[in-house]
């Protein structure tokens, strides 16, 4: 049985395992009380902290790709770049998108929170998530989307469906940039 459960899974089954292990300790050594959704808030977070672990290579896809960024350049004339980024600390994280026009000056810049959310990764993936759905609620063409998270670049270019914290979120992307008819 268990060689047919993905990692994603028995790592699920591991983190519930040990957070039930845990509170039983805290309960009998600590005389605590702890609050179910605090027991699930916990879980959860043990969760994305280690699923960054479990990054299988992505399979090819016929999807445009979406430039890793190293050093910014300037769209061509007509183009719009929207570079997108995250950053997380322990309550959260926060993504942020910029758009430029070719010749460099800022149109606009957004930053949103994300509150619980402290796996990288999945920060990353918000941030596109965030960027490409601005773009279609605004029918943009001619844009060119960075990022600078290489594994979520990749998982984009190669149209990666995998079953991990992420994959809601990387088949979101896939489903907008799908629906698109923008450069990337």
């Amino acid at each position: 049985m268990v060689s047919e459960t993905s990692p994603f899974h028995i790592l699920q089954c591991v983190c519930l395992l040990w957070r039930i292990w845990k509170s039983r300790n805290e309960v009998t050594f600590e005389f605590t009380q702890p609050h179910v959704c605090s027991l699930a808030r916990q879980f959860y977070n043990q969760v994305l902290k280690f699923s960054s672990l479990l990054s299988p290579l992505p399979p090819r896809s016929s999807l445009p790709p979406i430039t890793p960024a190293t050093t910014w350049v300037p769209p061509p004339e007509g183009f719009l770049k929207i570079n997108v980024g995250a950053a997380v600390s322990a309550s959260g994280c926060s993504s942020g998108l910029v758009i430029r026009g070719s010749n460099g000056h800022v149109l606009l810049a957004i930053g949103l929170q994300h509150q619980g959310i402290v796996n990288p990764y999945l920060a990353e993936l918000l941030a596109l998530r965030d960027a490409i759905s601005f773009v279609a609620s605004r029918s943009f063409t001619h844009v060119i989307v960075e990022g600078d998270s290489e594994v979520v670049v990749n998982q984009v270019r190669q149209g990666v469906s995998e079953d991990s914290i992420g994959g809601p979120v990387l088949r979101e992307c896939l489903q907008i940039l799908s629906s698109l008819s923008v450069c990337i």
